[in-house]
């Protein structure tokens, strides 16, 4: 079986994902991570399983099975790993804190709707002759979370990769972006976009 770099699996993935929307479906069975992300215009499908550090995947674009290997979670435990840096680190652990802000938003805002839908069809069972109607922008907003969600934890899992070249520039960077953003006391909605831009992740999952 063929065995490729973490750009390469990136690429295979964007060939059949970039620029579509698609539903990722998730399982786990005895330890091994099933994942199958299907685009909703029926263009493709992309297959993964991943354990012990080692992703196999496929797709409708190539069904020969191919592995990526992730060197931080294969090595064994008494081999060295080399250390990220202080500072990457704390950009690591923001970013996760990052997923766990947009997830608690999206969550109020379903629950909100959930709320309202209920509210508005007790007063039209209550006033069935009186015409009613109701607007909401609570399912929008939680899809715009979850987009953003989806985008920071794709930003954390890049910069906790060892294999990722991540130049302390760029890691400043974010760390300046958050600091900004404390200070503003603010959460822009485009900031997991912004820093996966910094990062370039927008050259690596463009399809070749």
């Amino acid at each position: 079986m063929e065995r490729v770099t973490f750009k390469e699996y990136e690429a295979a993935k964007a060939a059949v994902l970039y620029g579509k929307e698609y539903k990722e479906t998730s399982n786990m069975e005895n330890n091994v991570i099933h994942k199958q992300y299907v685009c909703k215009d029926g263009s493709g499908i992309f297959y993964e399983r991943t354990e012990n550090g080692v992703t196999e995947f496929w797709s409708t674009e190539h069904s020969e099975s191919r592995i990526y290997v992730d060197k931080a979670e294969s090595k064994p435990e008494t081999e060295e790993k080399e250390e990220l840096s202080e500072n990457r680190k704390k950009a690591i652990k923001r970013m996760y804190k990052l997923v766990y802000w947009f997830a608690d938003e999206m969550f109020k805002e379903e629950d909100a709707e959930e709320r309202e839908a209920a509210e508005f069809k007790r007063q039209c069972e209550a006033e069935p002759d009186k015409l009613q109607c109701r607007v909401s922008a609570h399912d929008n907003n939680a899809r715009v979370m979850k987009d953003c969600m989806r985008e920071a934890r794709d930003a954390a899992e890049f910069l906790r990769n060892r294999e990722n070249d991540v130049e302390e520039w760029q890691i400043a960077g974010i760390n300046a972006m958050f600091d900004q953003c404390n200070t503003e006391k603010i959460v822009p909605y485009d900031l997991p976009t912004a820093i996966k831009g910094l990062l370039c992740m927008h050259i690596l999952v463009k399809p070749l």
